[in-house]
This record gives structure tokens, sequence and C-alpha cells, in this order.
């Protein structure tokens, strides 16, 4: 009995040891990590002045960084939205095309991708309450309807993970979560048996594809994405902030025919311009001809297809007088 007294001791105090650490050395990497999306400020690492744009909490940003307060001569612009605005790089996305486009106008123009994998209505719109913060000169919002099944899982993973449970008692202890996410998160993508993840996966897309065919539930989602974009409009209006909708296509092709289906999107997007909002469909920057070389699959396209997005961008805020000078002259 002495001896397991000592043990329990023994294992309490190396314990204690690992909470420690983990709170005063790792805490920056727990942010957020549990509530799967939805903590507000996970992946906003704030600094010296300075934000970085971190992989962590749920979201898998890009590596960037920029000034807390945008500098009175730079034209920031911050694009918030799923992995289709993502692209495979920043350098890569219709974010860093735009970039170059400007600055080879003469324009100081700071472009931020805030592409976020999987990421449906309800989490871009917690990122747009976020960005309120950093004086954008515009956000451009990339809406689509096809991530909204993410989204709410991961919203029940939040729910069931924080509440009051007694099976989340011993989640209190940050050393307890960061076993627990090392063991059933992919925390470098990597930690998980390839075997299992596969398991997982094919689990999902199949749960996933079952709600994808259910008419109801599709309806439900489109309404949800409506609702949510026009509150993210609203508040980035009531902010003074210019913005401009980029609409999402999915390529489609049968017995040879290419069709670019916006999912019912154009029926209410439209409603949202304004004076200071703009919108760019998808659908209007390819031909069916394009779609087939420039989408990588239903709705991700090639590097040069986003290319094709940042120079209608471009084309489209120079037309309405949206830039600074020079490109307007």
């Amino acid at each position: 009995m002495h001896v397991l007294t000592r043990s329990f001791l023994l294992f309490l105090t190396l314990w204690l040891i690992l909470e420690l650490a983990v709170r005063f050395i790792f805490v920056s990497t727990m942010e957020g990590r549990f509530d799967y999306g939805y903590h507000p400020t996970a992946g906003f690492q704030e600094v010296d002045g300075k934000v970085n744009l971190k992989r962590t909490g749920g979201r898998r940003f890009f590596p960037q960084s920029f000034q807390k307060e945008r500098p009175k001569d730079v034209y920031r612009v911050m694009v918030i939205g799923d992995s289709v605005a993502r692209g495979t790089s920043v350098n890569e996305s219709y974010t860093g095309y735009l970039q170059k486009e400007l600055l080879a106008a003469g324009i100081k123009a700071e472009c931020l991708n805030l592409g976020l994998p999987g990421f449906g209505a309800r989490r871009k719109d917690l990122v747009v309450q976020q960005v309120l913060k950093y004086q954008p000169s515009l956000v451009i919002l990339h809406v689509g309807t096809t991530n909204e099944y993410e989204d709410e899982r991961e919203w029940g993973k939040k729910e069931s993970f924080n509440s009051p449970h007694p099976k989340n008692w011993l989640m209190r202890s940050l050393a307890l979560r960061q076993v627990y996410g090392i063991k059933t998160e992919k925390v470098d993508g990597q930690l998980l048996l390839q075997e299992v993840r596969a398991i997982g996966s094919a689990q999902d897309a199949m749960t996933e594809q079952i709600a994808s065919k259910d008419p109801e539930k599709q309806r439900q989602w489109t309404q949800f994405v409506e609702a949510t974009t026009r509150e993210s409009i609203k508040r980035l209006q009531d902010a003074g902030i210019p913005t401009l909708i980029v609409t999402q296509v999915n390529f489609e092709i049968s017995d040879q025919q290419v069709t670019l289906d916006d999912r019912s999107i154009s029926t209410w997007s439209g409603d949202l311009v304004s004076d200071k909002v703009l919108l760019l469909p998808m659908k209007s920057v390819f031909t069916p001809d394009q779609a087939r070389t420039l989408f990588m699959d239903s709705a991700h396209v090639l590097p040069e297809g986003h290319r094709l997005i940042a120079k209608s961008l471009a084309s489209l805020l120079k037309e309405k007088g949206w830039l600074p000078q020079p490109l307007q002259k």
C-alpha cells in the first residue's frame, strides 16, 4: 500500500509538472483546439502590434503576418472563404495573383489569404467578425453551399466537448487535452495511423454524401447560407468596409456536356449588391471549355484558374472605381 501511495504521489507530481509546462509553454497551440474552428480568435496571434496567422485551433491558415494597425498608404485586401478560395498556396491563390496585379499597377497592396478548408457560412462569419479589427480596405467574401455539413459536424463536436457533462470534467486539464489531441486529432496531419484515418474519412464521406442527397437538408443548408451571408455583409457594411462577394460555381460533366452550377446562389446574391457591395460570380469567369482544363475537381480550380479570377477581380474593382491611384488614371 505504501509503494502504491509513493507511486501515486510520483505520478501526481509528474502530472502537475506536465500540466504547468502545457499551460505556460504550449498554451498558444492549445487555444481554441477544442472549439473546432468556432473559437473567435484562434489562428490570430497578436504580438507587439503585429498579427500572425497561425495553423491552430481548427483554423489552418497559411502562415502570414501583417501590422494590426493598417498603414495609411496600404490597400489591405482580406479574402475570407473555404478551400476553393484558399488554393494550394498563398502565391497561387487568387489572393496572391490579385496582389501581383495591384502591385504591378503601382498600388501598395497587401492581400491576405484567410481561406480555410471545410469552412461554411457560420465559421466564415466568425472570421469576418475578427477581421473587422484590422481595418481592411476591402473584404472579399467567397460564398458557397458545399461546406455546411462540415460546419454542422464541427459545431456538434464543439458543443459536445465543451458541455458541462461529467465525461468532460477531466478535460479541464490542458495536459489531458494535449494527450487527447495527439491521440484523436490530426495535429500535424500525420500522427494517426493511415488505416485509422482512412476508415474515419470513408465513414464521414459516406455520411456527408447521404446528407447531400437529402433535398430537405439541402434546402435547410441553402437557406442558412443565405441568412448567414446576409449577416456577414451587414456586419461589414455597418463597419463601412467595402465588400466584394465571389460566388462559388461547381463543375459538372455529363454526356460530354459541361455544366457550371452555382447551387442557386444567383437567386439571392444579386440582392446584396449596393454602392458598397460588388458581386463576381465565378460562373462569369470561366467558359465551359475553360472549366474542362482549369477545374481540378467539381469545385477547386488550378492555379491558372485562380489567375483568371484575380484578373476579373482587378478589372471589376477598376471599373467600379474602387481602387486607389494610380490604377484609375
